[in-house]
Parts: C-alpha cells; structure tokens; sequence
C-alpha cells in the first residue's frame, strides 16, 4: 500500500525563457510553481494560486516570448474530481498569478498551454475535450474544430520553421 507514493512533489513540466538563459519555471505534481532567475542557484515558489484549489498538480508552464517577465501554466485538478479548466499568467516573474481562464467551458481540464509565437495576445490551450484558441489573451476561448475531433489534447509544439501548431492527441 502506498508504495511508489513519492513523499515530495516531483516536477512535472519545466520550460527556459527563450529570451534570458538561466531562467527557468518548474511546476510540480503537487501544486507549486519555481521560478529561478540565476540557473537554479536560487528559487522562489508559489503555492496558491487565484481560483485554484490547493495541491493541483501543475500540468504545464510556459515563457513568453514577447516579455521576459511573462509566464503561462495551465493547471490539473482531475486526480482530485476536480474538473475545471485553470489557466493562468504571471507579469512579473511568478510572484504574482492571475486567471485567464476566462469564458473556457466549465468543464475540461487543461493539459497544455503555448503562446504563439507571433502574436502575443494568441494563445493555445489543450483540453480534455479538444483545442481552444484565445485571440485576446485570454478573455475569450474559442474551440478550433476544423476536422478535429472533440478528444483530449495533452500537448501543443509549435513547429515554428513551418509556422505549425503540432496538436498531440
């Protein structure tokens, strides 16, 4: 019983600024998000965040491209019967969070969020029942069907040489 339960969080999803080396955001199993700006001599951790219950397991985050300062996670509460979609953003390095879940449907967990590469306002989110696209930063989600089918969407790559968006279901 209980055995291969590890007793501390183990990092689930870890992403580098693509516009500074040496910082890094880590987001663990069990609800925390790490920053560090020196290569990780040194981190600083968030726990709580807006909206979210405690200990939801931190499915994706994600540096800006557009602002060093900027980072997106989505976050997973379906291991805990919590089905809600989470998304959120930091302005200032991770210390402080805000929601920009908005309008997503109430019921969908989010796997993955990206930011295109592009346009800094379009963001990508992967869920439970398919791929939503958000041309405001967040204020309003709109579902991308085009032949996709309504399915579980864990990862979004862009392959940015081709300008793809990768959807992996």
């Amino acid at each position: 019983r209980h055995e291969g339960t590890a007793d501390f969080g183990n990092i689930a999803t870890i992403d580098e600024s693509p516009m500074r080396s040496g910082l890094l955001a880590a987001g663990s199993d069990d609800g925390v998000i790490a920053v560090t700006r020196d290569g990780g001599a040194t981190w600083s951790r968030t726990e709580r965040f807006p909206t979210v219950p405690e200990t939801t397991y931190v499915s994706r985050v994600a540096f800006s491209r557009f602002n060093e300062g900027t980072i997106f996670a989505s976050l997973d509460g379906h291991r805990s019967n919590d089905f809600k979609p989470y998304v959120l953003k930091s302005g200032d390095r991770g210390r402080s969070w805000v929601s920009i879940t908005g309008d997503l449907p109430e019921r969908g967990t989010v796997y993955a969020v990206v930011e295109d590469p592009k346009d800094r306002n379009l963001l990508y989110a992967g869920t439970e029942f398919g791929l939503f696209f958000t041309p405001d930063g967040g204020k309003k989600w709109i579902q991308l069907k085009g032949g996709l089918p309504t399915i579980q969407v864990r990862d979004l790559p862009i392959q940015e040489r081709e300008d793809d968006l990768v959807v992996a279901t």
